[in-house]
């Protein structure tokens, strides 16, 4: 059995930062805290034994202007940073702090600030010090809010930093090598080294969930619910998603011909198909589905997405036609199959102009793009509106197939106030630049919640 109080051995650095060696490059993040004070320590330490230097790496901290010596703590970082060898960058949480839910807004903040730091630095991973103790509270936490497969296979070692503006400018990702690493043995490594972290009073305050968690510590433990265990049982039950998944990722593929999804982004699931998937598979190729459908950044609620899943399981009411919305799309259940689309009428749909030579990634269901060949200059990208879609059909210039709903909500591009392209519909006004006006759905294949394996570009 180990010892928690034991400082991580030398011996121990590859098998917990090999993983994420094939990054030329990372950003490490660290708060001054001890987990992360260890993390910055320990990777150091293991790009010595492998004779390299931390040039080509950063540690990045946030200030979010929380507390009265933020400033100062992010600069103490930044020397211990410096003082191993890599180098440091301090962003700061800019404009006005909500009155409440300030730890998940700072966590939002956190990651955005960081996001937006690694793409301009071209770095595609972070690695956090997410420890077995988080991991342990996180499973607690997600438990306490009846949580599906999902939310109990808690953090997994390494995940996408998610959102829209990640998937328009290329894939970020999170790494945690310590998360079987117990907080004890961290603590003990910096203590064997006479370093000193920053204490977050935070941590103290019994409004926070976390905290009130680790003041039931004592009697958790004594019940068996140790970190150890709930650890086990979170990578046990990681283990059961990523074979669900495997199952999903297979029906979702369109060799299958069970999903298929059209240039408009319109989904079809074959309904009989879906029945024979089982219940919690059938849940998953809704869930993305209607991510994919409706774009949004936020995840598809469970619980509605649950009762929209049992409604159309019901083999009772397959002869009927349904229709709800969620989470920006419309799914209709006719008998032989669901429909999944965007829902149009809830908010405006975005506007946005490109340059050549520039991509971007339009509502979230699709990734539009300029070729640098293109000699129109920057062109807008909006949607297009019924009247368009009929005055289009009118006149024979696009197909009837797709209804004026669902044509009237596919990206347009224009040039001043003239419409030169809707690639959805197939529709050019100049012939030479069939190649060069694109929007391409992004379908089910990339909204699979990155749970597939991550190598760099």
């Amino acid at each position: 059995m180990e010892d928690v109080g034991d400082p991580i051995r030398s011996e121990e650095l590859e098998a917990l930062f090999a993983p994420f060696a094939l990054w030329p490059s990372c950003a490490l993040a660290v708060s001054g805290g001890s987990d992360s004070s260890a993390l910055m320590v320990l990777f150091a330490d293991w790009l010595r034994l492998r004779g390299q230097d931390g040039a080509s790496h950063v540690v990045v901290t946030v200030d979010h202007g929380l507390r009265a010596h933020s400033e100062e703590e992010a600069r103490s970082v930044a020397r211990a940073a410096l003082g191993l060898g890599l180098p440091h960058a301090t962003l700061v949480w800019q404009g006005p702090k909500p009155r409440s839910g300030i730890q998940a807004a700072a966590r939002r903040v956190r990651y955005r600030l960081i996001g937006d730091y690694l793409r301009s630095r071209s770095i595609a991973l972070v690695l956090t010090a997410h420890t077995r103790d988080d991991q342990a509270e996180t499973l607690l936490m997600r438990l306490a809010r009846g949580s599906g497969l999902d939310g109990l296979s808690a953090m997994s070692p390494l995940s996408p930093l998610a959102g829209p503006e990640a998937e328009a400018a290329g894939a970020l990702w999170i790494g945690r090598p310590l998360l079987d690493i117990p907080k004890a043995r961290l603590r003990a490594t910096l203590k064997a080294r006479g370093i000193a972290w920053i204490e977050d009073p935070s941590n103290a305050e019994p409004e926070f969930e976390r905290t009130r968690l680790r003041a039931a510590r004592a009697q958790l433990d004594a019940l068996g619910l140790t970190p150890a265990m709930l650890a086990l049982s979170a990578a046990r039950l990681a283990r059961v998603r990523r074979a669900v998944d495997g199952i999903v990722d297979r029906i979702c593929d369109p060799v299958a011909g069970v999903v298929c999804a059209d240039p408009c982004g319109v989904i079809a699931i074959d309904r009989a198909e879906l029945l024979r998937a089982g219940e919690e598979v059938a849940l998953r190729v809704l869930d993305r589905a209607i991510a994919a459908a409706g774009g949004a950044a936020e995840p598809v609620p469970l619980g509605k997405l649950e009762s929209i899943a049992a409604a159309i399981c019901r083999e009772d009411s397959a002869a009927a036609a349904r229709r709800w919305t969620l989470a920006r799309a419309l799914v209709t259940a006719e008998p032989a199959a669901v429909r999944v689309e965007r829902e149009s009428g809830r908010q405006p749909l975005p506007e946005l102009t490109l340059a050549p030579g520039r991509s971007a990634l339009w509502d979230g269901r699709f990734r539009v793009s300029v070729a640098p060949a293109f000699a129109g200059g920057p062109v807008q990208v909006r949607a297009l509106d019924e009247a368009n879609v009929r005055a289009l059909r009118h006149r024979g210039d696009i197909a009837r197939e797709a209804p004026v709903r669902v044509a009237a909500l596919v990206p347009s591009f224009w040039l001043a106030d003239r419409l030169i392209a809707i690639p959805s519909l197939g529709y050019w006004t100049d012939p030479h630049s069939v190649g060069d006006l694109e929007a391409t759905f992004l379908g089910l294949v990339l909204r699979d919640s990155g749970k597939s394996a991550a190598t760099p570009a």
